[in-house]
């Protein structure tokens, strides 16, 4: 089976509150200003040193990913001015598996408004309506409180502890694995 193409509409997704749409050049600013935060730093992926490169570079991936069908990078911005709030992602995209990885992170300057949970609704539905996917897994460091209560909310189940999962910020860290199956979304289409 070959990959497809993501057909991600133009005019993205939303709820009326948040809006999920490919990012853009003029995104890079705000994306390494959300990128220098600490505690982005600290529970992400994302270079210490974040520059406008690695920005674009990011841009980059996700249209190569959604060229191949195996990765989706959106801004989560404010329905009402298109303000960048965050970014959230579908990677690991697995056709024949069903399956992918969420990954999401809110500015500073966004927190504590139900952002990122909003943003998770509407990209699992998207996994699960137009990816036609079964299965959509996060993982979260144990410490990391507030993503742990986004997962939740969207309704992800917690399933258990993932050892030394995968390299953080230099150093080998511990995850908690959670997930969503399409039948369990509350808000899909035909779920």
């Amino acid at each position: 089976m070959s990959p497809r193409p993501i057909a991600f509409p133009v005019e993205g997704l939303t709820d009326g509150v948040v809006r999920l749409r490919l990012p853009a050049d003029s995104d890079v600013e705000a994306i390494v200003e959300m990128c220098r935060d600490p505690d982005i730093q600290r529970y992400t992926t994302v270079p210490p040193d974040y520059r406008p490169s690695h920005a674009l570079e990011w841009i980059q991936r996700g249209q190569a990913g959604v060229a191949a069908g195996t990765d989706l990078h959106v801004v989560i911005t404010d329905a009402n001015d298109d303000s960048p709030l965050g970014t959230i992602s579908l990677h690991e995209i697995n056709r024949p598996a069903s399956r992918c990885v969420s990954g999401y992170f809110v500015a500073p300057w966004a927190r504590g408004r139900g952002v990122a949970t909003r943003a998770l609704i509407l990209i699992t539905a998207f996994a699960f309506d137009e990816l036609r996917l079964a299965r959509v897994e996060v993982t979260i460091e144990p410490d990391n409180e507030a993503s742990h209560r986004v997962a939740q909310a969207a309704g992800f189940t917690k399933e258990g502890l993932l050892r030394s999962y995968m390299p953080v910020a230099g150093k080998r860290r511990d995850m908690v694995m959670y997930s969503l199956l399409s039948h369990e979304h509350p808000y899909r289409r035909g779920g």
